[in-house]
């Protein structure tokens, strides 16, 4: 076996692996298809030329061989438009593939006019058509590299592996006419390289992995706009992820892009997590493309705006939302994305984007506003003593908790029942309905709504003044303060979650809170739905956890000092359990 046969039966070898590689670890089917369609046609080339060249094989059919030629570089052409363009190319399918339209053709003609696998890159017809794809393939990286932040990166890999098919390739059939060897009648040494290329810049880009995606086709339509995309300019996506689960539920197909694990997603929707990544810009525009590819008039979420320009810089994540934009207008679709923990330079360059802008309002704000309306400044009293009993803190508010607020306000109400009667308690529940319909009013009320600036906290804070005066003419200020003080102590008989994160915060400081609250992500809880039993989960899950720290610490003190604190954290855990039974 020549020097020659080895390089490409090693060649061969390599493409396999790569095939299967790709078709194991990509989550795209339709590029790893394309992959595999053209990674087999080199694999098919030099099997060929294997064969041919150590008697393996008889003799074959030229035509047949330069037929696989053409398919090779009209597919490699594919391939790298599919990798620079696939948010749109899933659309557009067919345009890209007229490149195998003349394929046919040539190969028909090739016995007439003479045309053969070694003569293939003369000045005939099939060698203006491989140029032709080759030439494709080159321009559009080469643009993308000079012009895309986004896309530098993977350009600069693909143009790495055609320049190595074109070396390995022409260049390489002009210099054995001119030094008069022997070719490579059709397969290309090269194949390995450019492929490894091609497989590193589809992996870069893969999608995140998606839980409980939607079927094909297209959905119903939500409340909020198609065709569109939407800057939801708010403190935390709380409306972003409410618009996601509220258009799920109209039966339209919505996906939320996020650092949020996955039990903190809407009910119905789908969810991709970004994982720490540089190229987590690239995958994001993926992810949501592809969603929105195969669920026309869809709603994508990218609540995590914030996070891929952390992770992939500012200039690559102002391009992604550019180009979702524009996946949004070709598909009927709906993009949101939340300026949440965005800097403002970050969000002036938003600004300046042709996107639909929804200033949007921070829940705990208006329900402090509404609670004003009712109990002056008490609300915030009110309020406080709520997100103590849940174990929230007031930025994690959302118009979700208000159900579970006006029950605790009713909760506090009957704690005086006995206490306040007549006419005082009549004006006090009078004040708590008045509070609760007004709160009632608001949750309802979706982006879509609020969007329009008719806040609580805009409204005058002289409403229902006649009956704030009523009322203060039967409790003159006693009872208020009697429903303020019932408040807190209800607070005080249920805040599982604050003594738990007592403990925690004693023992490690603030990293205690980030922990306990971490322990509740695993276990798919909100602390205000924290139980017994999932106490006693998290100080066997959190004891399991900080062993493992305490195994890597060298020092003697410090891995004492640490199983101590692990000891005490679990004894008083099971304390709290105990005491709550």
């Amino acid at each position: 076996m020549n020097l020659s046969s080895v390089a490409v039966l090693a060649g061969i070898v390599v493409d396999a692996w790569l095939i299967a590689f790709v078709g194991l670890r990509g989550r795209r089917p339709w590029l790893q298809a394309t992959y595999a369609a053209c990674a087999l046609s080199y694999l098919v080339l030099g099997a060929a030329y294997v064969g041919t060249n150590e008697h393996v094989l008889g003799s074959l059919d030229g035509t047949a061989v330069l037929g696989v030629m053409l398919l090779a570089n009209a597919l490699t052409a594919i391939l790298v438009l599919s990798l620079i363009h696939g948010e749109t190319l899933t659309r557009q399918r067919s345009i890209a593939f007229l490149l195998l339209v003349p394929v046919p053709g040539l190969t028909a003609l090739a016995p007439v006019a003479g045309w053969t696998p070694a003569t293939a890159y003369d000045g005939n017809a099939v060698g203006g058509f491989l140029v032709v794809c080759i030439g494709i393939a080159l321009a559009e990286s080469i643009y993308a590299r000079t012009t895309s932040r986004l896309l530098g990166t993977q350009a600069f890999w693909l143009i790495l592996g055609i320049v190595s098919l074109i070396i390995a390739g022409p260049v390489y059939s002009y210099e054995v006419d001119v030094l008069q060897g022997t070719t490579l009648a059709g397969a290309n040494i090269a194949s390995p390289i450019a492929l490894a290329c091609f497989a590193l810049v589809a992996l870069q880009a893969d999608p995140f992995r998606i839980t409980s995606r939607p079927a094909r086709g297209r959905t119903g339509f939500g409340r909020i706009p198609s065709g569109e995309a939407i800057a939801f300019e708010e403190t935390r996506p709380k409306y972003a992820v409410g618009a996601a689960r509220a258009e799920s539920a109209d039966g339209r197909a919505t996906l939320v892009i996020g650092r949020t694990p996955p039990a903190s997603t809407p009910s119905g929707a789908a969810h991709a997590t970004i994982t720490p990544s540089r190229n987590a810009a690239a995958q994001a525009l993926t992810t949501a493309s592809e969603f929105l590819g195969s669920t026309r008039g869809g709603l994508v979420v990218l609540e995590g705006l914030a996070d891929l320009a952390v992770l992939s810089e500012w200039a690559p994540t102002l391009e992604v939302a550019v180009r979702l934009r524009h996946v949004a207008r070709s598909t009927g679709s709906t993009v949101i994305v939340s300026t949440s923990r965005l800097t403002d330079s970050e969000r002036r360059a938003l600004r300046d984007l042709p996107f639909s802008w929804w200033t949007l309002p921070d829940p705990a704000q208006e329900i402090e506003a509404i609670l004003a309306q009712s109990f002056g400044g008490g609300g915030a009293r009110l309020l406080a003593a709520f997100c103590r009993s849940h174990g929230l803190q007031r930025e994690d508010l959302t118009t979700d908790h208000v159900p579970t607020f006006i029950a605790f306000l009713q909760g506090a109400f009957a704690e005086l029942s006995g206490v306040v009667a007549g006419s005082a308690g009549h004006g006090l529940r009078t004040q708590l309905e008045a509070a609760a319909s007004v709160l009632r009013a608001f949750a309802d009320q979706g982006a879509v709504e609020v969007a329009r600036g008719k806040w609580p906290s805009h409204t005058s804070s002289q409403t229902e003044t006649e009956l704030l005066v009523t009322a203060a003419e039967y409790w003159k200020g006693k009872e208020m303060e009697e429903l303020f003080a019932a408040a807190d102590q209800l607070s005080e008989r249920e805040p599982l979650f604050e003594k738990a994160k007592a403990v925690f915060v004693e023992q490690l400081g603030d990293a205690g809170d980030s922990l306990l609250r971490a322990q509740l992500a695993r276990l798919g809880k909100r602390p205000e739905d924290l139980t017994r039993a999932d106490l006693a989960r998290i100080a066997d899950r959190a004891s399991i956890d900080l062993g493992s720290l305490s195994d890597v610490v060298d020092v003697p003190e410090e891995k004492d000092r640490i199983r101590k604190q692990i000891e005490s954290i679990r004894q008083r855990l099971e304390l709290i359990v105990e005491a709550n039974r």
